[in-house]
């Protein structure tokens, strides 16, 4: 009897400790970061991860932030662990690799020839202004004022019968011709009409970029796609638009600083204020000279019409007559309507 109880009570402490330990597992997965007043994702990964373009793997990690550009003080976000302890054996390998010294060569005997020593180039480390992330989710305004938004086709439904999608999701789309297996797609929104702070007139329609979705096959008369990548909610009705790869932007030591003058024009997500790394809308592009990389400063004017710099902003895309452009330093609030000029 005595014998028989305790190898229940021994059963019973083996089911506790692989419960204790299976849940201590599954907690490991994820550290909890507290968000601090004015931090972004941007922000968090770059002190957590050392790596700010890794923010979108934060952000589909934490399916309750609806919007990326939108996190709170004190609101609490999980960061993969897998993130970080990549980023730490990168620097533990980084770091070992440092510390080894050369052994010894013995001499080589007068007989033998020296062989050339060969060297090897170790690619130049890369800082990236933008990538293809950044620059997509930005959207941008088109180059025409028709009322009619320019699209090769629309989102029309999914086999699941849901009406909002995400990453990996399927959904029926209907394309303008016929869409062969493979071939990509951009989810675009249109949100509205943006007229000039100055003139009123208008310039252009402003589009979202909402995700990128990829053809896999007909399925019962429908053309079948799989949602690769979301920057929002995905609808039914939103439109299509002609894929194309799209290049990181390399930040360099020496950017251009070009001699024009033009406006803050709008700014991501309607925003009327910004601040450091959000996106604004100028009404200069390439018609203007402007290329990628461009540095300019923002001017802000008060009632008594006196004027001071109040941050500097990068050109991260471009169209014919606007330009998309991250807010590098902020001094104080940028907003709709203020002047954009050279830096110098």
């Amino acid at each position: 009897m005595i014998k028989k109880i305790s190898l229940i009570g021994m059963l019973a402490f083996m089911v506790i400790a692989f419960s204790f330990l299976t849940s201590s597992g599954q907690d490991m997965e994820y550290k909890e970061y507290k968000v601090l007043k004015g931090d972004t994702l941007w922000d968090i990964s770059s002190k957590e991860i050392k790596d700010p373009f890794l923010w979108p793997k934060i952000w589909k990690e934490n399916p309750d932030v609806k919007n990326p550009d939108r996190i709170f003080p004190s609101q609490m976000i999980k960061i993969p662990l897998r993130l970080i302890q990549k980023e730490q054996e990168e620097e533990a390998a980084t770091e070992k690799a440092s510390a080894v010294t050369e052994t010894p060569k013995a001499e080589p005997k007068k007989e033998e020839r020296l062989k050339p020593v060969e060297t090897k180039i170790e690619p130049v480390k890369k800082n990236y202004l933008a990538d293809e992330n950044l620059i997509l989710s930005s959207g941008y305004i088109t180059d025409y004022i028709a009322k009619k938004i320019k699209s090769v086709g629309k989102v029309t439904g999914a086999p699941s019968g849901k009406t909002l999608f995400g990453d990996n999701d399927f959904i029926y789309v209907k394309a303008n011709s016929n869409a062969n297996t493979g071939e990509k797609f951009y989810i675009i929104r249109p949100i509205g009409m943006i007229r000039h702070p100055q003139t009123d007139k208008k310039i252009g329609h402003f589009i979202a970029v909402v995700g990128i979705a990829e053809v896999i096959g007909m399925e019962n008369g429908f053309t079948n796609a799989k949602i690769t990548r979301a920057y929002g909610d995905i609808r039914v009705g939103d439109l299509l638009d002609t894929f194309h790869e799209v290049e990181p932007i390399i930040e360099t030591d020496a950017p251009r600083k070009p001699d024009i003058s033009g406006f803050v024009i709008a700014a991501h997500q309607q925003l009327t204020i910004t601040g450091a790394m959000d996106i604004v809308f100028i009404d200069k592009g390439s018609n203007d000279s402007l290329e990628l990389g461009d540095i300019l400063k923002t001017t802000s004017v008060d009632k008594f019409n006196n004027s001071r710099t109040v941050g500097a902003i990068q050109i991260i895309s471009l169209k014919n007559s606007t330009a998309a452009a991250i807010v590098k330093k902020s001094e104080s609030a940028i907003r709709i309507g203020d002047a954009v000029s050279g830096l110098k």
